[in-house]
């Protein structure tokens, strides 16, 4: 049978009885560890972003360039990934994602504290690079555990709820951030023992993940499959990975660029003061980073229960076709239309990408979902982090200069958008019966 008819097939894992769904027992082991999976992540994004809140004191401190800087805050994150995502898949794939996951965790926090006792880039970059590595596997271990603690019709609030995580992780780290430097002052080793302090919160993290156990694999075609059995398997689904791999690059693109070029680009378009654009980003990503997740989440479980991965592809395409007119915020007559339109974006990728991550947890099977999983993550992390401010910059100096940095988002953002929607339009088509015949094994 191959992937795409088995996906037609309805639902076989079991489902819990109708009176044992609402006793105090089961709801304590289906929801206490989604709690202490949305730590965990909002755990590695609290890591991951622990050098910004105190940046500018390291960089006086250890007199390092913006260059340097760039260097810790993107490629000494995304590198170890890009080389580690397979081996970690695999690892996710075959051994206890439990014990992964404390693993993860205790690395991410050895890698805070080492990047506390720094005393140049060298141990710096280190540093970073152990707390990238780790807190960018706790993400394919927690997709792997959801698959297994929750039926596909659950998996879209599931998700959402440890995307909140996230959410409240990087927002954690720049308010304890900012508190603790204000604590310890100016002194030359503020910087340090402010994030010695931080790393205290991953070590709790830590320690909570004790309290899980791992679940039994659902969903498994094949039972501990050697590594060439998994890339075989793994090919045979390369029609339903694809237009996930693809919808997670474009979903990298746009969200890094909101990141890192829209309130530069509000300035310039706008001539905003500093302190005016930064003021709405925050609130763009603080709202939408919170709406996202939630429609999306909601949206994905309607979705499945309604017309399984097919209407949840369509639904996808029909969002992504959706913001296209909200791409357009450079071309907005004034700041609040800019404001609104951003909102719309952010709030619409947001959405996709829990729909994106919850299609995936349903369509591969358990014994491929960690290797698939590190996959898409890395090429979020090569297109987010790597990629996409290069190529902003870029189209905004073929479009006549920085003061077209907002037509340049704003024809990137158009073409993702249309190219998602065309994307997921195409993709549902293989989910319909008969759509691809049996894979042969």
């Amino acid at each position: 049978m191959g992937p795409v008819q088995r996906l037609l097939r309805p639902e076989q894992s079991p489902q819990p009885t109708q009176s044992a769904e609402h006793t105090p027992s089961v709801t304590l082991q289906r929801h206490v560890p989604l709690l202490l999976l949305a730590l965990a992540l909002s755990a590695a994004v609290y890591a991951r972003y622990a050098i910004s809140p105190l940046q500018e004191a390291v960089r006086t401190a250890l007199s390092l360039t913006d260059n340097q800087i760039g260097v810790l805050q993107g490629p000494a994150f995304a590198l170890p990934l890009v080389i580690a995502a397979v081996p970690i898949g695999f690892m996710v794939d075959r051994w206890s994602r439990v014990r992964l996951l404390f693993l993860f965790a205790a690395i991410t926090a050895l890698g805070t504290v080492i990047t506390a006792l720094a005393s140049s880039f060298a141990m710096l970059l280190v540093a970073r690079c152990i707390v990238g590595l780790s807190a960018a596997a706790i993400p394919i271990a927690v997709l792997s555990l959801l698959g297994d603690l929750y039926p596909v019709a659950q998996r879209g609030r599931a998700t959402m709820v440890v995307v909140m995580g996230e959410i409240g992780g990087g927002s954690a780290v720049f308010a304890l951030g900012g508190a603790l430097l204000g604590i310890y002052g100016s002194e030359p080793d503020a910087w340090q023992w402010s994030m010695i302090w931080l790393a205290a919160p991953i070590v709790l993290v830590m320690l909570l993940l004790m309290l899980m156990r791992e679940p039994a694999r659902a969903d498994r075609m094949i039972a501990r499959p050697s590594t060439r059995t998994a890339v075989v398997e793994l090919w045979q689904y390369r029609a339903v990975i694809a237009p996930l791999l693809a919808g997670k690059i474009i979903v990298g693109l746009v969200v890094s660029a909101i990141l890192v070029w829209a309130g530069p680009a509000l300035l310039r378009t706008f001539a905003l003061s500093p302190s005016h654009a930064g003021a709405i980003v925050a609130t763009v990503l603080l709202i939408g980073g919170l709406a996202g997740p939630v429609i999306g989440g909601v949206l994905a479980d309607m979705c499945q229960r309604s017309g399984g991965p097919r209407r949840t592809m369509l639904a996808v395409s029909l969002l992504a076709l959706l913001s296209t007119p909200m791409s357009l915020f450079a071309l907005a007559p004034d700041v609040p239309s800019a404001f609104l339109m951003l909102i719309a974006l952010k709030t619409a990728f947001g959405a996709i990408a829990v729909m994106e991550t919850t299609l995936a947890t349903v369509v591969i099977p358990n014994e491929l979902r960690g290797l698939c999983t590190s996959l898409l993550i890395g090429a979020t992390v090569i297109f987010g982090v790597g990629v996409s401010p290069v190529l902003v910059s870029l189209i905004s100096g073929a479009l006549g200069g920085p003061s077209m940095l907002g037509k340049a988002l704003t024809l990137i953002w158009a073409i993702a958008s249309v190219a998602a929607a065309a994307i997921f339009a195409f993709g549902s088509r293989l989910f319909r019966p008969g759509a691809l015949q049996p894979a042969n094994r």
